[in-house]
């Protein structure tokens, strides 16, 4: 491939990438936004995209009306594995696991609380261990049987029924509740499926009624959840409709679908390699696409039924961490207060578009729903210790109706670990840093450095070009 990728500022906060395919991208980034040639490099990838469609129409694998229509990078644009975070395609007949890949329908989530700022940081190091006890240490108290561990695998929210009273964790969980989390989660928070695949060993668990072990973890690398400080209210009128108020505790989470998006990724990676045509040279792009239509179509159906049941792991999974993280802090407290979620929005995942779909990799919808007219809150964090910026989709034509998923990375996590964590951040990890050996805790810091504000863009310059594009 090409070193080099040609670039044309369109506007103050687009840039148009040049590819030898004449596909149409665009990248969404102010001047402030830093934009590095890796990342730019892996462009040249998806690009030679719509050449391998060329090729796969005339073998007769994909039908006639497949395409590549556009492409949209958002400012969190960064080098990914093979293909750019912050990117969105708008495919046609087909779809790419690679392009959604392990990390299935991670989102991120956000929950409003009435606890003052003030009350909350005097909650010294008993709410950093009782937290760690929650996350880390067994604390967790989630509850299901085989019968309820299956219907929340195939139908998501939808398949916690509180007409059989729920136990432990999510005891509370009263129909009101559940109804006010359908609509305020991106999909109802529940994909259709029609079986339970490969998934029955963990459905079955150690049978009978157990405590589950994998639903309540937060994942590895940047995922996190993140309690803050609703410090500035930008629009009054839809802060109050969405009852974020100024002063108070939030709670963000960022998380994944864990073993079930990386057992259902790498299934369909390595099956779409497998089925491309063996009388066609490999694409040096290494994407191989699922045919909606025609002769193979059949894997397209079981990897969108495969892709719910991961996604309905992950929407369940954050469910928990919410109660979790609320848990915890009413532990320590002593009382009840007030929390209601936000929004919980989808990023690394499949959209239906007019029967066919828009993959976002690292980038989420930002437009209305039923439950939101006018725009869904779009969720856009900064790294560990900065500032992050709820904000109300904008549906912009231009953009495929997307938002980024955050700042973006700006140095590997390989470089981070020998940076100066000399500006330490309040981080509850697994292990307890009181009383460690000097060897281990430097290698614990070594491990919180990977994610410490350093390694990611300034977030100012994403929210500037979100808010000045009118992506959001």
């Amino acid at each position: 491939m090409n070193k080099y990728v040609e670039t044309h500022r369109l506007d103050e906060n687009r840039i148009r990438v040049s590819t030898t395919s004449g596909l149409d991208i665009t990248l969404f980034a102010n001047r402030d936004v830093p934009v590095d040639r890796a990342s730019l490099r892996e462009t040249a990838g998806i690009s030679l995209i719509h050449d391998t469609v060329e090729l796969l129409k005339q073998d007769g694998f994909l039908q006639h009306e497949s395409s590549v229509e556009r492409v949209v990078l958002t400012p969190d644009f960064h080098k990914g594995s093979g293909i750019p975070v912050g990117t969105v395609i708008d495919a046609r007949g087909f779809i790419i696991p690679k392009a959604i890949g392990r990390d299935i329908n991670c989102a991120m989530r956000f929950v409003a609380t009435d606890i003052p700022a003030e009350s909350f940081r005097a909650l010294g190091r008993e709410l950093d261990d009782t937290l760690r006890h929650v996350f880390f240490e067994g604390g967790r108290d989630i509850v299901f049987d085989e019968h309820q561990r299956e219907a929340v695998m195939r139908h998501g929210l939808l398949g916690l029924d509180t007409k059989r009273p729920l136990k432990g964790l999510l005891a509370g969980l009263t129909p009101d509740i559940l109804e006010q989390e359908v609509e305020r989660t991106h999909n109802g928070g529940s994909w259709d499926t029609y079986d339970t695949w490969m998934f029955d060993d963990f459905i079955r668990g150690a049978g009978g009624e157990t405590r589950d072990s994998a639903l309540g973890s937060i994942g590895g690398g940047n995922h996190f959840v993140e309690f803050q400080e609703v410090s500035t209210i930008m629009d009054a009128r839809t802060a109050y409709q969405w009852g974020i108020k100024p002063g108070t505790i939030g709670i963000m989470i960022h998380s994944g679908s864990l073993f079930a998006g990386g057992m259902v990724g790498d299934h369909y990676m390595d099956l779409a390699r497998r089925i491309y045509p063996s009388s066609l040279a490999r694409p040096i792009h290494n994407f191989y696409p699922l045919p909606l239509r025609g002769r193979h179509a059949e894997h397209s159906r079981a990897y969108l039924n495969v892709l719910g049941l991961a996604s309905n792991f992950g929407v369940i999974n954050r469910l928990c961490m919410q109660h979790m993280a609320l848990k915890a802090v009413r532990e320590v407290m002593g009382r009840e207060f007030e929390s209601h979620l936000v929004y919980d929005l989808s990023h690394n995942m499949l959209f239906e578009n007019a029967g066919d779909y828009l993959h976002r990799k690292g980038a989420s919808p930002a437009g209305e729903t039923n439950s939101f007219w006018g725009g869904h809150p779009v969720i856009v964090p900064g790294s560990m210790g900065t500032s992050s910026f709820i904000m109300k989709g904008g549906s912009l034509a231009q953009a495929l109706n997307s938002a980024p998923h955050g700042a973006g990375r700006l140095l590997s996590r390989g470089r981070m670990r020998g940076a100066d964590p000399a500006n330490r951040l309040r981080v509850v990890s697994r292990v307890n840093p009181v009383g460690l050996r000097e060897d281990i805790r430097r290698e614990l810091e070594k491990d919180l450095m990977e994610e410490a504000p350093a390694s990611y863009k300034p977030v100012l310059p994403a929210f500037h070009t979100v808010q000045n594009s009118g992506m959001a």
